[in-house]
């Protein structure tokens, strides 16, 4: 897919949303409707255009031309507040949708599903977000992003916000399943905080293909305890499991019983019917780690056609969405909002993964070129979210990108390591920005 295509698409989506205003805004025939300095194709486009600066120097930088034609932060202010919940996320699905999803894997999309806290400005009375800190009396305002992920395309394809202090993984996993909007056969893998016997099922049900990372036997949550492992480095063996609400069937019957504990849910029996089973089967696959480590896989792939190596290695595309985070936060300023307000937190959320999106659309658009040299080279991507804003604001031609784009290239070094640090971050205050 050629630039300029791209761009098309943006511009197309962006005029097809102001031809239909009334759908996009929270006063139809009022909103947008008088000639103000940010009227509503520029306000997405700023919103878009937004990184870590203050909002002035943002205001400044993207209106830049005579002063008198730039608008004041209140009156941005004062317009943004004019867009209903549906702009962002129409934006982002209807751009994914036209762009779509060609890249596969043995015929099947990749869809990693992960989460990660988003730190936020505190806003009094908001206890849904308030996070405790290990320092007695300091907390934190965060917003737990889920996101759903084609590891190959490398955009993102859906994502739920939910308040730090009520977030429910789970229940992310099971609303994008039943919302998927990637067409055709697709392979989910998630790592082992959204396993839960109920994703179990819901996955098994919606006839869509998986692989799931589980706690190790030795954890106090294994729910397959009682069944007899193999005592080997490595195994891949088929299981059928019968989950009920019922002790009294676990405790007198064979090891093919698992309980739904009453507290727990399971989607597919009621917690006080004691006599419905939910009969499971699935592969469970233990793999060995370059670090000695193992780990256990929960996947309902054939044997026959994606042995324990191949499971391995698709769990390991998994660690592209751990990427995706840190070039969204660092690159494409995540980290950085320009309201307390959580709507206009979530506008700028939603405007960060779509110029993360478009971004590697372009990257996927460039072919470098393979040289004799130590290393091959790819595009850098913190380079190219530049790139990407300033194409789609006119400042880069068609014919200029994909020089652009290759101007910037960083060595692909396989097997390079880091140790992953650990550490709490704050927001960045409002009032400190450059």
């Amino acid at each position: 897919m050629r630039a300029s295509y791209i761009k098309k698409l943006f511009w197309g989506t962006i005029n097809s949303m102001k031809d239909n205003l009334s759908a996009f805004v929270k006063h139809p025939g009022v909103d947008f409707t008088r000639t103000r300095k940010c009227p509503f194709i520029a306000l997405i486009r700023f919103i878009l255009s937004l990184e870590c600066h203050s909002l002035n120097h943002e205001l400044i930088s993207f209106f830049c031309g005579d002063s008198s034609g730039i608008p004041s932060r209140s009156a941005f202010i004062q317009q943004r507040d004019k867009l209903n919940d549906t702009v962002f996320p129409f934006l982002f699905s209807e751009l994914n949708k036209q762009t779509g999803f060609k890249r596969t894997f043995h015929g099947f999309h990749i869809i990693a599903c992960d989460g990660s806290d988003v730190n936020i400005p505190p806003l009094a009375g908001d206890e849904s977000t308030i996070v405790a800190s290990n320092t007695p009396e300091v907390s934190y305002h965060q917003m737990h992003l889920n996101a759903m992920y084609d590891v190959l395309e490398e955009r993102y394809t859906d994502v739920i916000m939910q308040p730090r202090a009520e977030y429910n993984e789970r229940t992310a996993l099971i609303e994008f399943l039943k919302r998927n909007p990637v067409p055709g056969k697709c392979i989910f893998l998630a790592d082992r905080g959204y396993f839960s016997l109920n994703v179990l099922a819901h996955l098994l049900k919606s006839g869509q293909c998986f692989v799931l990372r589980m706690n190790a036997p030795d954890s106090g949550d294994f729910f397959l305890k009682r069944f007899e492992m193999p005592d080997s480095e490595t195994f891949d063996i088929l299981l059928e499991i019968n989950v009920t609400r019922s002790y009294r069937k676990v405790k007198s019957s064979s090891e093919k019983y698992v309980t739904a504990r009453k507290a727990r849910s399971f989607d597919f029996i009621p917690a006080e019917d004691k006599e419905s089973v939910f009969t499971m089967s699935f592969r469970l696959v233990k793999i060995k780690l370059a670090d000695g480590n193992y780990e256990y896989l929960i996947t309902n792939l054939p044997q026959n056609e994606f042995r324990a190596e191949t499971i391995k290695e698709l769990y390991r595309l998994r660690w592209g969405i751990e990427t995706s985070f840190r070039v969204l936060k660092y690159n494409v300023s995540l980290n950085s909002f320009h309201s307390i307000r959580r709507d206009f937190i979530v506008q700028e959320i939603y405007a960060r993964l779509i110029i993360y999106n478009l971004t590697m659309s372009l990257v996927h658009s460039v072919t470098v070129k393979k040289k004799d040299t130590k290393y091959q080279y790819k595009l850098s991507v913190s380079a190219a979210v530049i790139t990407c804003k300033d194409y789609l604001i006119h400042k880069i031609k068609n014919n200029e990108v994909k020089y652009e784009l290759l101007r910037h290239l960083t060595p692909i070094r396989p097997g390079r390591k880091y140790v992953r640090k650990k550490r709490s971050k704050r927001y960045v205050p409002l009032t400190n920005r450059a």
